[in-house]
């Protein structure tokens, strides 16, 4: 966004880790269209599991680009749909959408009009991902925002925190109802430098919400490296006790994707500095590259660490699916040549999952017709084949898209399947190859 610049710095003390990590990256489909600074989230649709884009700017990143369009992801099919576009007067930016009770909350944003004139938004878009229609609008925003923090407490209410309203940062906390579709006031951030931001994210664990970097625009528009913890009153949700963990938690960061499980929270892409919708930094122009990194904080362990990677090549990024089984999907972004992308990233990690400690395995099943075994698993993992004297005849990775296997690749006879996580102990299913 055009904002006024006054430039400033604060040397704060960095901590900076060096991991591997146990992220593995696997490259999924494309996105019908290229897009970046898009809604993106998880939903339970009609069909399985699915992965939602609202929205977004396409191509080189002109205002002219920005779009209403909606994307849908089917998990089992490894297929993107385009679905009716956001019920809206123009395209838009910087939203946010979350997941709660079988819905999709799609909330604020920005639109550029053609003399460049930005307008937040105070819209409240209901998708309704059974039906995959739009219903109505639910009862807008009391401060329109856009380049905010969005995550949900308990599958009830959605927290809308800080970001930009038309010509300003603000401390807001705006918290939403969806069952009684309301707004209520929270606990506001505190006024001074460290909390306000835009291009922030974060998430609720627990009762405790996270969130990390974005940029500040007084008295620069300098993005940050401060990460916030807000401690939400279980008895009257509309109360944050707010603080600040560490002003110093590596690089900064600007527009990345957050996520978290049990103990741990981390950050996926991002910038190291902050930019306008066309990936330029606000006070010289130049261009912003993505800065390749995952930052992983666990509480338990009370620990962080930095994780880079040559695949994470994305920033601008304005929400992230988490599918569950330690894994998450993450849909287009801002790539290093200054262009939206198309690309769409499968993340996994079994650590961060349930899998290790289930008392069920997880679930494995094989499906036949004529011509195929399908398998279909709920993680991934590895599929090995043997005959009945226990020669491997058949290997491959399995993803989270069903694995088709003709029965031309296979010999006739008892065919021993097993389904391997690294997690878990494999699991066996036996099938006749007639």
């Amino acid at each position: 966004m055009m904002r006024i610049l006054i430039l400033f710095s604060l040397c704060l003390f960095s901590f900076l880790g060096n991991s591997q990590g146990n992220w593995t990256w696997t490259k999924l489909s494309n996105l019908p269209i290229s897009t970046s600074n898009n809604a993106v989230v998880h939903a339970k649709a009609a069909d399985g599991k699915a992965v939602y884009s609202f929205g977004g700017i396409s191509g080189t990143l002109s205002s002219s680009e920005i779009h209403q369009r909606v994307f849908k992801y089917d998990v089992s099919q490894d297929l993107w749909l385009e679905m009716d576009a956001i019920p809206d007067t123009s395209g838009k930016i910087a939203s946010a959408a979350s997941y709660v009770n079988d819905k999709i909350y799609i909330i604020g944003g920005y639109h550029v009009e053609a003399n460049g004139t930005e307008t937040s938004s105070e819209k409240v878009h209901i998708y309704n991902p059974i039906t995959d229609v739009f219903e109505a609008d639910g009862n807008p925003l009391p401060i329109p925002i856009d380049d905010h923090v969005q995550a949900v407490w308990r599958d009830s209410l959605i927290y809308v925190i800080s970001g930009w309203s038309n010509t300003g940062n603000v401390p807001d906390v705006q918290i939403y109802n969806p069952e009684l579709n309301s707004w209520t006031m929270g606990t506001p951030t505190p006024s001074f430098s460290f909390y306000p931001s835009f291009g922030a994210s974060g998430y609720i664990l627990g009762d405790t919400i996270f969130y990390f970097g974005g940029a500040k625009d007084f008295p620069s528009f300098e993005a940050t490296n401060v990460l916030r913890k807000g401690i939400i009153d279980k008895n009257d949700p509309t109360q944050i006790q707010w603080t600040v963990i560490n002003s110093g938690n590596g690089e900064p960061l600007y527009r990345a994707a957050c996520s978290g499980h049990d103990k741990t929270i981390f950050w996926v892409g991002g910038a190291k500095k902050a930019y306008n919708f066309n990936a330029l930094e606000y006070y010289n122009n130049k261009v912003v590259k993505p800065n390749k990194r995952i930052y992983e904080i666990d509480l338990e362990e009370k620990s962080q660490s930095n994780i880079y990677s040559v695949e994470n090549r994305g920033m601008d990024l304005r929400g992230i699916a988490k599918l569950g089984g330690g894994n998450w999907i993450i849909a287009g972004g801002i790539d290093s040549l200054q262009q939206a992308s198309k690309a769409t990233y499968l993340l996994h990690n079994p650590r961060l999952s349930d899998i290790g400690t289930s008392n069920k395995p997880p679930m494995f099943k094989i499906r036949e017709s004529e011509d195929y075994f399908t398998v279909e698993t709920e993680n991934v993992g590895k599929i090995i084949i043997y005959d009945i004297q226990g020669r491997t005849i058949y290997k491959s990775n399995k993803q989270l898209a069903d694995l088709s296997i003709a029965k031309t690749e296979l010999q006739r006879g008892m065919l021993i399947f097993t389904y391997e996580d690294d997690v878990n102990l494999p699991i066996v299913l036996k099938k006749i190859h007639p």
